[in-house]
């Protein structure tokens, strides 16, 4: 493939990834599913454009991100874990070693969620009020580690469909 093909598959994964999250900040509701799907381009551009083409096309989303889109928690939420996930699971996944990789995963995303946490009451001066849940907190935190096994679970299954069926077609 040509450095041409590489900048233009770039630029289109780019464009998509921008308006997902473009998207995900106007409309009032499906915002995780818009910025989930935003995650997917960022995995199709890993596997056709490759990992050093794909964190270029990242970092430059990240940054149309900061200065496009009016909800920076939006922007804040794709830079610290929509796209940067499929880098982490690219990478966690050449371990070959089912438990530890899910661990390390889990624990990934325990942190990145305390830092989005703690980021978002310094930057925006918002405390999240957990108080007003009908619920018990450990049940929301127990609900949001099976969201996230569930995710990464679909996310596999994309990069076996995309590895199997659509990468033929991209190449």
């Amino acid at each position: 493939m040509t450095k041409t093909n590489y900048i233009t598959r770039g630029g289109i994964f780019a464009a998509l990834s921008i308006l997902f999250i473009y998207l995900s900040s106007i409309l009032p509701t499906n915002k995780l599913a818009l910025l989930t799907l935003s995650s997917f381009i960022v995995i199709a551009s890993i596997i056709t454009i490759g990992i050093k083409a794909s964190f270029i096309m990242y970092a430059s989303v990240s940054i149309l991100s900061i200065f496009l889109v009016s909800s920076k928690g939006i922007a804040l939420i794709y830079i610290m874990f929509f796209g940067l996930y499929g880098f982490f699971k690219f990478f966690i996944e050449k371990l070959r070693k089912l438990p530890l990789e899910i661990f390390i995963k889990i624990l990934f995303f325990n942190v990145i969620v305390v830092l989005i946490y703690s980021l978002y009451e310094r930057l925006f001066m918002g405390v999240i009020d957990l108080s007003r849940f009908k619920f018990s907190i450990y049940l929301l935190i127990i609900a949001i580690q099976i969201v996230f096994i569930i995710y990464d679970y679909i996310l596999t299954l994309f990069v076996t469909y995309f590895n199997d069926k659509l990468l033929k077609k991209f190449l």
